[in-house]
């Protein structure tokens, strides 16, 4: 009776601390939280680095001495981006800590492990609130995208988008100008988050009201450059491919300003042309070096061709051993789907 009951015993305490880590790392295994655990290290060390002047130093060779001035200045950059008191108490709680394991004070350890857990709810208070700010800006985001996709009797249109992180700076539109012509445009802001989620919108309106004036894909990536150029910080920058789709003479007009090259696949050769039209990104050239660099290419259209318009976003992802999905497999799955 006594080993049974200290074998249920057993079962339940095993069973009980199962539950409790299946909830904390919501179903991940361990080879996910691994890699999800070096994946936040690397981007942790990665964002307190550049906040030093590591970045900028030549590279030098690996010793106890370097390996020391790296950590102490990546150490050093980490207590500057809290708030003056939670550095002066983090500070303190910490020498307390180390005292108290030197000369064995329980009580010391103790003080110094609440103090330090209270500064890590504290931060982890703010980044819960900029989360949830981001979320709105999320919300934002996705509702300045088409609500729906334009009616037409001669097109068949379908769009995705997922950000690479809560906000990014893809985008994407419709313009209807009419029953017979529609403009469409994808663009990518240099960098992510909320900066490139801002001049994203912004482009995007501007897209709007100029499509409605003009209906050459360069005209509209030159006026657009011309504004958006007032706007930029230095070194920022923004990718667009822009198509004018008309039914009256049945053609595609493509300009793009330094974005991906747009493919199109021919229902009679059945083969793919990648569209190598010229063009430098918004916001490098704010004077004619822009238009005279821009060219438009036309093409005819019947019925079963496929114009593919995309972001680096399908190109540059990466699979578990880090190998692009690249342009050749994103021709592939073109070919593999034009028949739906």
């Amino acid at each position: 009776m006594g080993t049974s009951r200290i074998k249920s015993y057993f079962r339940n305490a095993i069973k009980r601390h199962r539950d409790l880590f299946e909830l904390y790392t919501s179903g991940l295994n361990r080879s996910k939280i691994e890699r999800l655990l070096q994946k936040d290290t690397r981007e942790a060390l990665s964002y307190y680095r550049d906040k030093t002047a590591l970045k900028n130093s030549p590279a030098e060779a690996k010793s106890f001495k370097s390996i020391l001035r790296a950590f102490r200045a990546i150490f050093t950059s980490f207590l500057m981006q809290m708030t003056p008191a939670r550095r002066m108490f983090y500070i303190l709680s910490f020498f307390v800590f180390v005292l108290g394991i030197i000369v064995t004070n329980k009580l010391w350890i103790f003080c110094a492990f609440i103090v330090l857990n209270l500064l890590l709810a504290l931060e982890l208070a703010d980044k819960l609130t900029t989360r949830d700010e981001l979320e709105i800006a999320r919300e934002i985001q996705i509702s300045l995208q088409p609500e729906q996709i334009p009616e037409s009797a001669w097109l068949s249109i379908g769009f995705s988008s997922k950000p690479a992180k809560i906000v990014g700076g893809d985008f994407f539109d419709f313009v209807k100008r009419n029953d017979n012509q529609m403009l469409s445009i994808v663009g990518d802001v240099a960098g992510k988050g909320i900066p490139a989620a801002l001049y994203a919108a912004h482009l995007q309106s501007m897209f709007e009201s100029i499509s409605e004036q003009s209906d050459s894909p360069a005209n509209i990536l030159s006026n657009l450059n011309l504004l958006i150029s007032k706007r930029l910080r230095e070194g920022d920058f923004i990718t667009a491919v822009i198509a004018f789709l008309e039914s009256g003479d049945k053609s595609i007009t493509i300009a793009r300003a330094g974005h991906n090259w747009p493919l199109f696949y021919d229902s009679t050769t059945k083969t793919i042309q990648v569209l190598k039209t010229k063009g430098v990104c918004l916001g490098i050239d704010m004077d004619m070096g822009f238009s005279s660099g821009s060219e438009e290419k036309k093409l005819p259209v019947k019925q079963g061709d496929v114009l593919l318009l995309y972001s680096d976003g399908i190109t540059e992802a990466m699979n578990e051993r880090q190998h692009l999905f690249d342009q050749s497999r994103l021709e592939s799955a073109l070919l593999e789907s034009v028949h739906l």
